[in-house]
């Protein structure tokens, strides 16, 4: 996937836009009942998916291979069930997809690791 660090920074810009906005919503409403939900959508939506892409950048030899590909496509999964979970929670207490969702993550950073530890040699 050759450009798997463009698609993960592309995302996490987008995220960061929307948790922003989030954001904004409650100053304006002074409500912060969705706290969590912003607080999810930036650093898992923003700062993860960001470092992502730049790891994948700054050793290309990462990006080679389905690994690559599926590490990608569990993070996106993962990170989409977080936020989705987490606004379960906040309105209903179920935690149900955040628990299953945070286990995919911890699948797809697992993976990460590991590619760059066997890939990252320079």
């Amino acid at each position: 996937m050759a450009q798997i660090d463009r698609f993960y920074v592309a995302i996490a810009l987008a995220l960061l836009i929307v948790g922003e906005v989030l954001g904004f919503y409650m100053g304006m409403q002074n409500d912060m009942k969705w706290r969590t939900v912003h607080i999810i959508i930036v650093l898992l939506g923003f700062v993860t998916l960001g470092m992502f892409g730049a790891l994948y950048r700054l050793w290309p030899a990462m990006k080679v291979g389905a690994l690559a590909t599926a590490q990608f496509w569990l993070t996106v999964i993962a990170t989409a069930g977080i936020i989705v979970g987490s606004i379960l929670q906040v309105q209903n207490g179920s935690v149900v997809v955040l628990a299953t969702s945070s286990a995919v993550m911890i699948v797809a950073t697992a993976l990460l690791a590991w590619l760059f530890w066997e890939r990252a040699t320079t």
